[in-house]
């Protein structure tokens, strides 16, 4: 309302008029300035992923070569569904085999095929970045002041988050998947959660996640409005049903599922398997994740300095830290998920109103900007040291050489086809990636081969042991083997076969020693 001793002004019937199709400069330069945000941040996250994956020739880990490999396959036999004839004695051998990371295999094909191992590595620093882009937009999306200093803190969580986020396995794609699908829940785009929930059954065996966390968001709504929003949960139940049933392995990926995770259930009891699959000791969490469990306890702690109430938003996300953390005490493998929920939850919190904590005291409000200025510091300095930390542990990966002499040796001078004992299961990848000409006894989980053949498996344990004298025999008869790789470390197993006349070793260098079996004497 205009006043009576305002002077109104003379309108200039001249000037332009703003149209619904001129868009409006400040809008405009506003939009132009985030994508460049947008753009800085994800350069910035690739340049320093890219060096911290470059800290090591090879690929981070173990199971990062047979991901190279199997993409590769899609590629070199131009099929879907590839042809894996490698492990016959597991649950995937060529008539059971189901690929359970499709998705991610079918993205990698290409890189490695046409780009080899350096290839797949910026493939692997490429999905980082994105994650790293996608939580900036998943903040700003929800209000979060300055998300660009929040999304950057991700550096500095855990440095195990970020050593697995670089290994060229699905779990960066998968949580990339999953943040994607919080922003279209907070941001009510329901549609989208049903080809979400479709492709994440193809690119993760750990699909239940997504419904879990879709499952999550309704029920925090609910806690806010006593409103049911169903529409979500229907849709990522039904994106998994359809991701389940139209897939180039069904039905037997629902047989490998069962046959996997029933593996798993009771892993306290069962044979070891990979480390991964264990829980940290809580001196090793709080060490290597402190800032991840800060970032939670300030999350935890909001309603005590907030006159807000906490709204789906929040307890969305503190939901689902709170989920994932439980599944990080179960096995350390999910450190790949709880510290990003945990950097959510309490940006979502702390982030989005000024905090009461700084008008509680004069004296402390006098020092805010004394208080913002160390904790700003302490960040820096965290994601420094958890960098260097990162760096420091992908330094330390295995060599790409590792058995590519042996492995060499095998393809060149065996028929193809034919089965190669060797001593330890986690040696599969290696052999794979640098030899698809043979085929091996056990690979990528123990529980593969100790499920499907379990009287076997007995004997394999017991021959790579040492246990068994003269072992040339067993394994040609029983395993269906002429040539035996092993690695250095096997002593009394190498030992063993100093003693047994029909073995020869026809090759040997500083990591593994290959032997023949040699024909049983005429009685």
């Amino acid at each position: 309302m205009t006043s009576y001793n305002q002077k109104v002004q003379p309108m200039n019937l001249n000037a332009p008029t703003l149209t619904a199709t001129q868009p409006k400069i400040g809008l405009r330069l506003v939009s132009w300035v985030s994508l460049g945000q947008g753009v800085l941040l994800f350069a910035g996250a690739l340049t320093i992923l890219w060096w911290l994956i470059s800290a090591t020739p090879g690929f981070v880990s173990n199971d990062d070569y047979y991901h190279a490999r199997i993409a590769d396959q899609i590629i070199e036999q131009q099929r879907l569904r590839v042809e894996f004839t490698v492990l016959p004695h597991t649950i995937l051998n060529q008539d059971d085999f189901v690929d359970h990371h499709l998705l991610f295999h079918l993205y990698l094909a290409p890189w490695i095929h046409y780009g080899g191992m350096d290839g797949a590595k910026l493939a692997t620093a490429l999905i980082g970045a994105g994650v790293f882009v996608a939580m900036w937009v998943l903040l700003r999306g929800i209000g979060v002041r300055y998300p660009l200093g929040w999304a950057l803190l991700l550096l500095g969580v855990s440095s195990p988050f970020i050593y697995r986020l670089l290994m060229t396995r699905t779990q960066g794609a998968a949580l990339l998947v999953l943040i994607i699908t919080l922003h279209c829940l907070f941001q009510r785009h329901y549609r989208a959660i049903l080809p979400l929930g479709f492709a994440f059954v193809w690119l993760y065996n750990g699909f239940v996640l997504l419904p879990a966390i879709v499952i999550l968001y309704v029920l925090a709504v609910w806690l806010e409005r006593r409103e049911i929003v169903w529409q979500p949960a229907a849709l990522s139940l039904s994106g998994v049903v359809l991701g389940l049933v139209i897939n180039p392995y069904f039905p037997d990926n629902l047989a490998f599922i069962s046959e996997h995770l029933g593996a798993k259930t009771d892993i306290e009891t069962s044979i070891r398997v990979g480390n991964e699959w264990y829980p940290y000791t809580t001196e090793q969490l709080l060490d290597n994740s402190k800032g991840a469990l800060i970032l939670l306890t300030m999350g935890l702690l909001w309603s005590s300095f907030s006159r807000r109430q906490p709204d789906h938003i929040s307890t969305t996300l503190l939901l689902v830290a709170l989920l994932t953390l439980y599944m990080l005490f179960r096995s350390r493998r999910f450190i790949e998920y709880f510290p990003a929920f945990a950097l959510l939850c309490g940006a979502a919190t702390w982030g989005r109103e000024p905090a009461d904590f700084f008008n509680l005291l004069p004296q402390i409000r006098a020092l805010r900007h004394i208080v913002l200025a160390g904790v700003v510091l302490f960040a820096v300095l965290t994601i420094r040291a958890t960098v260097v930390n990162a760096r420091d542990d992908i330094s330390h990966a295995t060599h790409p050489d590792y058995l590519a002499g042996g492995s060499a040796w095998l393809a060149e001078n065996t028929p193809a086809g034919s089965m190669v004992f060797q001593t330890d299961w986690d040696d599969f990848p290696y052999l794979y990636y640098h030899n698809t000409h043979n085929r091996y006894l056990v690979g990528l989980d123990p529980t593969y081969m100790q499920r499907f053949e379990p009287t076997l498996w007995d004997q394999w344990v017991t021959i790579t042991q040492g246990d068994i004298e003269n072992p040339a025999a067993i394994i040609e008869t029983k395993f269906g083997a002429r040539y035996i790789i092993s690695d250095t470390r096997h002593r009394k197993f190498a030992r063993v076969t100093d003693d047994d006349p029909r073995l020869r070793m026809v090759y040997r260098d500083d990591n593994c020693y290959v032997w023949e079996v040699l024909p049983a004497p005429e009685q």
